[in-house]
């Protein structure tokens, strides 16, 4: 399968997902995915206020007596005439009557003034907040599908909502496969490997907010594999290391069970990928089967994977988006489909080289990735090419990352 149609068909397999919604306090909302519009209830501003500390004046007048003071938060209704002007704060409803305001500094005599003189020319509305500028009461300021942050929340605040409703978590499981590995905390010969590929699995979720657990190692049993995919997660996640007889029986179930969206892509590094949908007695869920070589599993996981389980999330913005860098170095690449580690440096990316999809530490010499296309073998220093940082950027609409 080539890249592109692997990316369109996990985009198809995830849209006729849903999780089940619950409501929370706005304390426990950050990070989470709205699941309702929420409608603005309370126009942004409230009502027409001043942007400054001043006086507010009318338009016909080239000087006026100060009759009074109003205050942020003062609930008197007050109003001017003609020849009037009032003392007014930051945030404080206009009086009636008021056209614009004029700051301390631009007034003789300044925040003791009792006598204003004009010694220019003003706009009507200037140095007002208009009732509604921002947003107006029955728009949307939220929709389904946003993922709250500080700001959003913000919002939610400024309309008195103190509890909204959202998607409820993924529930995301990671096992481990391979009689050849053991675990960090376990003694290792010096032909077994240390379990790493669980330990990448599940924090790159974590730095993209999604919460996994570890389920241990999948046993080479077809009835152990068939309780686990039967058991209440919505993703499971396996990497490489399986006996034959493991990846035989997983095939074996999968084939009766469910239907494979994405078996194998021609990409390098991670070809040797799977991803089914599963039907179980509990519900529909996905068996990810990453690569066992970590620097493989890795790249595909954070820009093929991460995106899905967004999608999988509820998150409108799912797509990568990438930004246009200049590439440090020339060089050729063989022809075919190419994920290449870099780093970012000064505003530029430059290639990580000489690396095989088994190695783990050029992964943490990077902090991007350069997709090329088949036909792309030669970049050039100074050309602008396509990188996807992994401090990931998120839009609503899709993007063409490939260079």
């Amino acid at each position: 399968m080539e890249l592109t149609q692997a990316i369109k068909a996990l985009e198809l397999a995830g849209r006729n997902f849903k999780l089940e919604t619950q409501i929370l306090p706005l304390s426990s909302l950050n990070k989470r995915i709205l699941s309702e519009d929420i409608i603005c209830q309370k126009s942004l501003p409230a009502f027409d206020n001043s942007a400054m500390d001043g006086f507010a004046c009318c338009l016909s007048d080239r000087q006026s007596k100060v009759i009074g003071t109003i205050l942020a938060g003062d609930f008197s209704s007050l109003s001017i005439k003609s020849g009037e002007s009032i003392k007014i704060m930051t945030g404080a409803k206009i009086p009636n009557g008021a056209d614009f305001v004029v700051p301390f500094e631009e007034v003789e005599g300044g925040f003791s003034a009792e006598k204003i003189v004009l010694n220019k020319e003003y706009q009507k509305g200037q140095n007002i907040r208009i009732m509604g500028e921002e947003v107006s009461r029955g728009n949307i300021l939220l929709s389904v599908g946003d993922e709250l942050d500080s700001s959003a929340l913000m919002i939610l605040a400024s309309q008195g909502i103190s509890h909204a409703s959202v998607y409820e978590k993924l529930k995301i499981c990671v096992f481990s496969s391979g009689d050849e590995l053991k675990e960090p905390w376990e003694s290792a010969a010096d032909y077994q490997i240390y379990n790493s590929n669980t330990t990448m699995i599940i924090e790159n979720l974590k730095e993209v907010g999604i919460e996994c657990s570890y389920g241990g190692v999948l046993r080479d049993d077809k009835d152990s594999i068939r309780a686990i995919l039967d058991s209440a997660y919505d993703v499971i996640f396996t990497t490489g290391g399986a006996s034959k007889g493991e990846a035989d029986f997983m095939r074996e179930i999968l084939s009766e069970n469910g239907e494979f969206i994405v078996d194998f892509i021609n990409i390098k590094p991670g070809k040797p990928i799977m991803v089914s949908k599963y039907r179980s007695k509990n519900r529909d869920k996905f068996i990810v089967a990453l690569p066992g070589n970590p620097l493989a599993s890795c790249v595909l996981l954070k820009f093929l994977i991460i995106p899905f389980l967004r999608q999988l999330s509820g998150a409108s913005a799912h797509y990568l988006q990438y930004i246009s860098l200049k590439n440090t170095e020339s060089f050729r690449k063989k022809n075919r489909v190419e994920a290449m580690l870099g780093d970012i440096k000064n505003g530029e990316f430059s290639v990580v080289r000489g690396y095989t999809s088994g190695e783990i530490l050029p992964i943490f010499r990077s902090s991007a990735i350069a997709i090329f296309s088949q036909d792309r073998c030669d970049i050039e220093s100074k050309d602008q090419i396509k990188i996807l940082p992994f401090k990931s950027l998120w839009g609503k609409i899709e993007s063409n990352y490939i260079n």
